[in-house]
Order: C-alpha cells, then sequence, then structure tokens
C-alpha cells in the first residue's frame, strides 16, 4: 500500500524510515532543528506541509504540518508538486535542486545547509524508502 507523500500517514512513516537509517544517524549527528517541507500549488487546496522535528541524528516528531507551523520551524523548504517528486524519487538531491531553483528556501540559508549535504541526502534515502504516490505529478 502507498501512502500520499506529504501525509500524515507519510510523515510518521518517514520519521520510523529516517530513524532506522544508521547513515542518517550518523550524518546529522550535529544538525539541530525544525524542517517544514512545503509543496507550493497554484490551488490552495493541493498545497500540503511536512513538519519534521530533527535532533542530532533522530527525528523525534513528522507529521502533516500547517502554516502556523512555519514560525516554529527553522528551515522551510518550499517547491511544487513536480519538484518534490524528483527530489523524493532521487532523481535530483535536495541541494542541487534548491541551487537550480527547483526548491527556494524560504527560511533559513543555504550557507546554513550546506554542512549538512550527507544528511539531507540520507534524508531523502529514508523518505524514498516509503512506498508513496505523487498526486498532482503526471
Amino acid at each position: 500500500m502507498s501512502l500520499e507523500v506529504f501525509s500524515d500517514a507519510w510523515a510518521r512513516a518517514c520519521a520510523v524510515a529516517i530513524n532506522d537509517n544508521p547513515s542518517y544517524r550518523a550524518a546529522a549527528v550535529t544538525w539541530e532543528g525544525s524542517i517544514l517541507l512545503h509543496i507550493v500549488a497554484s490551488d490552495p487546496g493541493s498545497e500540503r506541509r511536512v513538519y519534521l522535528d530533527l535532533w542530532r541524528g533522530e527525528c523525534r516528531e513528522a507529521r502533516s504540518g500547517t502554516a502556523t507551523d512555519e514560525d516554529a520551524a527553522r528551515y522551510i523548504l518550499a517547491g511544487d508538486h513536480a519538484a518534490w517528486h524528483q527530489v523524493l524519487t532521487g532523481v535530483t538531491a535536495p541541494i542541487m535542486a534548491i541551487m537550480m531553483g527547483k526548491l527556494r528556501i524560504t527560511k533559513g540559508s543555504l550557507a546554513e545547509l550546506l554542512p549538512h549535504v550527507e544528511s539531507a541526502k540520507q534524508l531523502v534515502v529514508s523518505a524514498a524508502s516509503v512506498r508513496a504516490s505523487f498526486p498532482g505529478v503526471a
């Protein structure tokens, strides 16, 4: 059974995958802070957010996010359905998607994220291990 990407069930499954990934745990030992992943859509009903509370190699919480989570998140990454599909299926690395303008950092800075490239890669590896459907992507 596949879970709809950025749904609450998908977020919770990602938390399990992240916490079961020893490569993420090792790469993210210095990472401290939460991140909000945001699917931006022309139809507000199609927008989705996922809030991840990440701390030193552990995902302490993962769930559907809300607009109010934007205040709590240290970083916000935003992109359309197609961009997130490319990142979450491993077609495009997250940092490369940012550099190419497919994903935007709407809170935080690229300079702060660059030392955590391997952490980001392992987050994607973990998320990609969760069987997902991608509504809004042709």
